[in-house]
């Protein structure tokens, strides 16, 4: 057992009750391990988590997944997280919606045979619904949806820079098992992210792009220069809503997750978009800041820097991923319009590349209402998958074959090549890839 005495984190006599067993030794093991968690980070004490969680790991496979044993002792014991969860998505189970190879199908089955018990688990644990699994929590269809200033121990990156950035709320980027733990405890260590000094902003970085940016690349610029630190971004306003429409709110989520990606960026600023870049203004910034200006140049560079992994460097692609992270409701419909325009005007009726979008699962159910636009799209050869487009390339049987797709996330994790948007609609529709 820990020796309070010698802990430089200040705890409260509840707290300590519970570190020194007296609701039992498998809470007192969970108050251990979050207390040395705390060590860790420096913190001064624990803060009461205030909010819904979202984890990172929704599956159970072999060497990255936590253990089976793990969930059930905790699960056995009754224990439960302190409000309802949300998880990242599914494994891709869907296999009638992915294009994939019999022998890929196979792998995937083996990779995940333990994925109803897993589920089970995690019901069990709190998870809100069978339905709450995605990596974009925070679209009305899903509505895990913090308020500003509420405490939170998320630890999906992609979705703890949105929260931190768009919401204003207020959570680390806290490790696999470590979510699940902090949320049963109701307690998460007051550090980094939950503190006003560490949302100050030590970059200041300069869009100096003649149109608005493309996020995935501009996201993935800006974590490839300030890394874990958090930046005070400029000249983005002139093309952004401040009312954080749809538009906003779809190209945040997308420069925040390269960001995250390319980097560790927990957390970013947006000058008279973001909440707290609204209120403080420059004030966030410390003093001694560096500045970074982005311009066409500078991600044109960083596009053609990327290698091209496929085995073969001429091949005709075979599929396309779309929706990583998973589609608003409102990117589902952009990209339904962008197609049919892109058929009709090469006039053909049929996508030339086999290609999914990826959603959460209520946002699909949602667009599939619209039978019109939903069904246009699936004579186009479009398909449509509640899955992790990532996990696919976990088979290793996929590496190497030529899938596009319009993320710099599942470029960077896999061996897909990445086109912008626009250029990818167009590959789409012609089979031809520049």
């Amino acid at each position: 057992m820990i020796d309070a005495d010698h802990l430089n984190i200040h705890l409260l006599q509840d707290e300590l009750d519970i570190l020194q067993g007296a609701q039992g030794p498998l809470l007192q093991k969970i108050m251990e391990t979050v207390v040395l968690y705390g060590e860790a980070l420096e913190a001064g004490r624990l803060v009461d988590i205030e909010g819904p969680g979202h984890f990172v790991i929704p599956w159970s496979s072999p060497g990255i997944a936590p253990p089976i044993e793990l969930l059930e002792e905790l699960a056995d014991a009754g224990l439960k997280t302190k409000f309802p969860f949300t998880l990242d998505p599914k494994p891709p189970f869907d296999f009638e919606n992915l294009y994939v190879r019999p022998e890929e199908e196979a792998v995937i089955k083996a990779m995940y045979c333990n994925q109803a018990r897993y589920d089970e688990l995690m019901i069990q644990l709190g998870l809100r619904d069978q339905d709450a699994y995605t990596c974009n929590p925070y679209q009305p269809e899903v509505g895990n949806i913090p308020a500003r200033d509420t405490v939170l121990a998320w630890s999906e990156s992609a979705c703890a820079v949105y929260a931190n950035s768009v919401l204003g709320a207020r959570t680390n980027r806290n490790g696999a098992i470590m979510d699940i733990l902090t949320n049963i405890i109701g307690k998460t260590p007051l550090a980094g992210l939950l503190t006003d000094e560490g949302r100050r902003a030590t970059w200041l970085v300069e869009i100096r792009t003649d149109n608005l940016p493309n996020p995935q690349l501009l996201g993935a610029a800006i974590g490839l220069k300030v890394f874990e630190d958090v930046p005070y971004i400029v000249n983005l306003d002139c093309y952004l809503n401040p009312d954080l429409d749809s538009k906003t709110t779809d190209f945040l989520q997308e420069m925040g997750t390269a960001c995250a990606t390319y980097g560790a960026v927990g957390l970013f600023h947006v000058e008279n978009v973001t909440p707290e870049a609204v209120d403080f203004g420059k004030d966030l910034l410390v003093p001694g800041f560096q500045t970074y200006v982005i311009d066409d140049h500078e991600l044109q560079n960083l596009l053609y820097s990327f290698p091209l992994l496929w085995t073969d460097e001429n091949p005709k692609a075979e599929r396309c991923y779309i929706g990583c992270p998973h589609l608003s409701l409102h990117q589902l419909y952009w990209w339904a319009n962008a197609i049919q325009l892109a058929l009709q005007a090469h006039s053909k009726k049929r996508l030339a590349i086999d290609t999914v979008l990826y959603a959460a699962p209520k946002v699909l159910e949602l667009f599939k209402k619209d039978e019109s636009v939903y069904f246009q799209l699936k004579e186009a050869g479009v398909k449509f998958s509640p899955a992790c487009s990532e996990t696919i390339f976990e088979t290793r049987l996929c590496s190497g074959r030529p899938i596009l797709t319009n993320s710099t996330k599942l470029r960077a994790y896999t061996t897909a090549r990445f086109i912008p948007d626009e250029a990818l609609v167009e590959a789409l529709v012609t089979g031809k890839v520049d």
